[in-house]
Parts: C-alpha cells; sequence; structure tokens
C-alpha cells in the first residue's frame, strides 16, 4: 500500500451558507486519512489503544496546505494519504483532497508521538516505524 485511500462527502456542517467547505474541513478530512490508515495498518493497535497501552500520544507538529479549489456541498471526494518519511522522532506524510480527478488541497503533514504524562515527544515506536517504512514513497 503505497496510497491509503478514504472516500467520504462534503457535508451541510462542513461548509459556509454559500455551501462551500470551511477551509478547517479540509484538516479534518485529512486527519480522518491519517486515523484510517494508522487503523488499516494497525488493527488491534487504534490511537486510544496506543495511548491506554503505551502512554502515548499521536499529534501534529505542523501542518502545510494549500488549497487549490473549493469543495462544494455534496461533492464526492477521496482523501489520498502517503507515508513520504518515517524519522527518530516523527513521521511525514503527503495528502491529497480530490474531488474525481480535480485537486482541492493538498498537504505536508508532519506527525510526532509524545509521552501522555509528561507531553514531551518520544521516539516513534519501533513497530510503527517498521510498519510504516515498509509502506513509504
Amino acid at each position: 500500500m503505497r496510497e491509503f485511500r478514504l472516500r467520504d462527502r462534503v457535508y451541510f456542517s462542513d461548509t459556509d451558507a454559500g455551501g462551500i467547505a470551511y477551509h478547517k474541513s479540509y484538516l479534518n478530512w485529512a486527519e480522518h486519512g491519517r486515523t484510517e490508515l494508522f487503523r488499516a495498518l494497525f488493527p488491534d493497535s487504534s490511537q486510544s489503544k496506543l495511548a491506554a497501552r503505551e502512554g502515548i500520544l499521536n499529534v501534529v507538529k505542523s501542518i502545510s496546505i494549500h488549497y487549490r479549489m473549493p469543495g462544494l456541498l455534496d461533492d464526492e471526494i477521496e482523501i489520498v494519504t502517503m507515508v513520504k518519511e518515517v524519522r527518530k522522532f516523527s513521521i511525514i506524510y503527503e495528502q491529497r483532497i480530490m474531488r474525481g480527478e480535480d485537486l482541492l488541497a493538498d498537504l505536508k503533514v508532519k506527525g510526532a508521538y509524545i509521552s501522555r504524562k509528561t507531553k514531551r515527544p518520544v521516539k516513534v515506536p519501533e513497530i510503527i516505524a517498521k510498519t510504516l517504512e515498509e509502506v513509504a514513497l
């Protein structure tokens, strides 16, 4: 799996009064894409289970987003998520929000793990790093 694809739709709650998707909606869709990628790769280790069992939280360190064209009410969209690079303390993702062949937005996301207790960075867990490296571009 080099690309993970998640289908969704632009709902009324994602839009303004004119039926155009809010900028925050793209961040939510991207989060859904990363979460479902994680679920697909680690069916027994959801983010909540990882937090409870290992005491670590998956967080976003930074996001760069380029809005290309607006998503509109009722559009069928697809969130495409790719692991670009796995580092000692972070994971770089590239994501695209698509409407058919139209690119609505592209994102570069730097994710990391922190201790639930101290809120300080921790290394990417070995099993996660190894699995993500196998699917990285």
